[in-house]
């Protein structure tokens, strides 16, 4: 039983390493130019030969996404609690915040680094704006799931607001908080991503737009795959 719950666990890798042996089976068989789909092989080697490069320019962009993550999770769970308990911040707020998601961000990315500039802040204000919605309406979400008894019961047993919120409230959202943050944290990464497509000279999304317009595909496949990776890691 222990080895099974082990091999199911390493069922995500197994399939990868069965994607990667397969599609480096496909480029070699069909003889696909490299300039259109790069082999697994061919990425590996590209990264290894150029990691000082992808190592620098991993870092600005994992910045950007920490800051632009942390700035979307504190904004988002105080509102998403704000929300919850001020019926004149949800009559007033929450619809501005509803309307807020219908704007493009990819659009407004430019305006941002008008008022901001070409530094961090812009950077990672677009990645906040992109990563905060799901985190507030994960907190609304899971605040106001609370059975009515159980409110009713604290407060019978004389529980105020405050302590109410603190041992029944907070501790009932906390799943439904984590799943918003772990959603923001993926948003993020795409969040940074779009600021270094707008105004960049560092990062992986400018390295992706320089790749791309010098036709190399190595290099295109390379930043998606060390993205991925970061997204994957601070995802978990």
């Amino acid at each position: 039983a222990r080895f099974m719950n082990h091999l199911k666990k390493a069922y995500p890798f197994l399939t990868l390493v069965v994607i990667c042996c397969v599609w480096e089976f496909a480029v070699r068989f069909f003889k696909i130019p490299i300039l259109v789909l790069p082999g697994p092989s061919d990425i590996g080697l590209n990264l290894i030969q150029r990691r000082e490069l992808f190592w620098a320019f991993s870092g600005p962009t994992l910045i950007e996404i920490l800051a632009g993550f942390f700035m979307a999770a504190t904004t988002g769970i105080f509102l998403g609690i704000l929300v919850s308990f001020s019926p004149l911040a949800k009559s007033s707020i929450y619809p501005i915040l509803i309307s807020s998601q219908m704007v493009p961000k990819v659009a407004i990315a430019p305006v941002l680094t008008i008022w901001f500039g070409t530094g961090l802040l812009a950077k990672t204000f677009i990645a906040f704006l992109i990563a905060f919605f799901p985190i507030t309406i994960s907190t609304m979400v899971g605040l106001e799931a609370i059975e009515p008894d159980m409110v009713r019961m604290f407060r019978a047993m004389g529980a105020g607001p405050y302590r109410t919120f603190i041992k029944l409230r907070l501790p009932a959202a906390l799943p439904n908080i984590f799943a918003g943050l772990k959603i923001g944290m993926s948003l993020a990464v795409v969040g940074a991503v779009v600021s270094e497509f707008v105004a960049a000279d560092r990062g992986l999304g400018y390295y992706l737009l320089y790749a791309n317009g010098q036709l190399d595909s190595p290099g295109v496949f390379s930043a998606l795959v060390l993205l991925t990776l970061i997204g994957v890691c601070l995802y978990y």
